[in-house]
């Protein structure tokens, strides 16, 4: 059994048996970690570093025992030193470790690191916990504050430069909050898994599957838009599936065609299905970006967690499915290329013809270039009067019961057209895609290696506006067929 951590404290507090498992974990199998996963999770090791950076005279507690760990922590401070980096802290079946502690006024500065330019509730809730063990554990912790990444850096700036502090004295009242759950979370963690309980929070648990919408094919949680009022209405009727909602129980218009879907095993198209699909004007042109965010900028003058568009895929169609030419871009990873991708974009979807997307990303995307380049305004809004949102479709006026309440390109391509997928591809999501790209551009690659990186986010992009001319092929087929 695990010791409790702030993550196991945390989770158990919203839910007693997300925190029991995360406590006692069954034998895993160490699966591979994805592309993404590993690039955010080196970030954040290096923005660790680069915060104890700021303070050159620290002490680093980097016995990764726990014990060790804690054994090692009493050591320092009692050398009267005036840093202390991930001091570690125990109290009963409790562990903490601080990033950075200072010593003031005969107490202590607690600072948690963070990887965000924005201060957000679930970091006040981190930096309470860590107080909780602390103060716990015998710290006497003066202030608390947050360490989160400034929007004033730029790449070749201080490391000091980096980071923005903000003290939180309510760290004190929530982790005065806290210590109040602190056997609660013990006992429910402990002994035999505590039965699962449906609550609203529960629709965003990565454990729902295979817990409380366990055998549930259609849950009411894949309703859209399902309000907290609504949910707890049908969950005191104990219904819990979509097929169980009795006749007359109040839903909005798109609940309702989910739900008759549901029912009918079936499609369900909308009276204006018909305009919207061929809301389009010939050529159409279908458009897919790809972007780079990071944490730490790639490039000068760029603020961190900047989205960089990097490339972008277009289909020219001539009618439903007919690929007249395929046109790509991809930036050249050791500079800020989106003058150049603007330039590209403008000349190869030059025309009149629809610019088919999917979702207001492309539009959020271009309307940023238009700001950043004045003098391609006028070009990069015309774009954006062209554009067809595709997505649109099937968030208003088509349904299908495969899409478990989902429409993103991802979610209906398998439900219309099988055998059309990303199995296979060597890059296939959009987080893999970020992180290739920023290792091109900090050289992590070698030259071959560099080249088929460049093949692979090339053919993901391509794959994504395929998808699109492959999903209009398929709305414009129902129509022809009359369902």
């Amino acid at each position: 059994m695990r010791k409790i951590t702030k993550e196991i404290f945390l989770n158990t507090v919203m839910c007693p048996t997300l925190g029991w498992m995360l406590r006692n974990p069954e034998p895993e199998q160490n699966p591979p970690i994805d592309l993404g996963s590993r690039f955010r999770m080196e970030e954040g090791i290096e923005i660790g570093k680069r915060a104890r950076n700021v303070y050159p005279e620290g002490v680093l507690i980097d016995e990764r025992d726990s014990d060790r760990a804690i054994l090692r922590t009493r050591e320092v401070l009692a050398d009267n030193v005036k840093i202390v980096f991930e001091g570690a802290f125990g109290y009963g079946n409790y562990i903490a470790r601080a990033d950075i502690l200072k010593r003031v006024n005969g107490g202590w500065h607690l600072i948690e690191v963070k990887s965000s330019v924005n201060d957000k509730p679930e970091l006040l809730d981190d930096l309470a916990y860590t107080v909780m063990v602390c103060q716990k554990a015998g710290l006497d912790v003066k202030k608390a504050s947050l360490f989160l990444l400034s929007k004033d850096y730029r790449l070749g700036m201080d490391d000091k430069d980096f980071f923005i502090g903000i003290e939180h004295p309510d760290a004190f009242t929530k982790a005065l909050e806290f210590s109040a759950f602190m056997e609660q979370v013990d006992n429910a963690t402990r002994g035999t898994k505590p039965d699962a309980e449906i609550v609203f929070d529960c629709r965003k648990c990565d454990q729902f599957d295979d817990c409380v919408g366990k055998g549930i094919e259609h849950h009411i949680f894949e309703l859209p838009r399902i309000s907290e009022n609504k949910f707890n209405e049908l969950n005191e009727m104990g219904v819990y599936s979509i097929s169980e909602i009795p006749a007359g129980f109040e839903l909005t218009k798109n609940q309702k065609r989910m739900l008759s879907s549901v029912r009918t095993h079936s499609p369900i198209i909308g009276d204006d299905f018909h305009d919207m699909v061929n809301a389009v004007s010939w050529p159409a042109y279908y458009l897919d970006f790809e972007t780079v965010m990071t944490a730490i900028p790639l490039y000068p003058e760029v603020a961190p967690f900047t989205q960089i568009p990097t490339q972008f895929s277009i289909h020219k169609c001539s009618d439903f499915g007919k690929v007249e030419k395929h046109f790509e871009y991809l930036a050249d990873p050791s500079r800020d290329s989106r003058r150049e991708l603007a330039l590209n974009l403008i000349e190869d979807l030059e025309g009149n013809g629809s610019i088919v997307c999917y979702s207001s990303f492309e539009k959020t995307t271009i309307g940023n270039l238009a700001k950043l380049f004045p003098d391609l305004e006028n070009e990069l809004n015309a774009l954006i009067a062209r554009l067809y949102d595709l997505e649109k479709v099937f968030r208003e006026s088509f349904y299908h019961p495969d899409f478990h309440g989902k429409t993103s390109i991802k979610q209906t391509l398998p439900a219309l057209v099988p055998g059309m997928n990303y199995e296979g591809l060597e890059i296939g999501n959009g987080s893999d895609a970020i992180a290739a790209f920023a290792y091109m551009a900090m050289g992590r690659y070698s030259a071959d290696e560099m080249e088929k990186v460049r093949k692979d986010l090339l053919l993901y992009c391509k794959q994504d506006t395929l998808a699109m001319v492959r999903l209009h092929g398929k709305l414009h087929q129902l129509i022809a067929v009359g369902n």
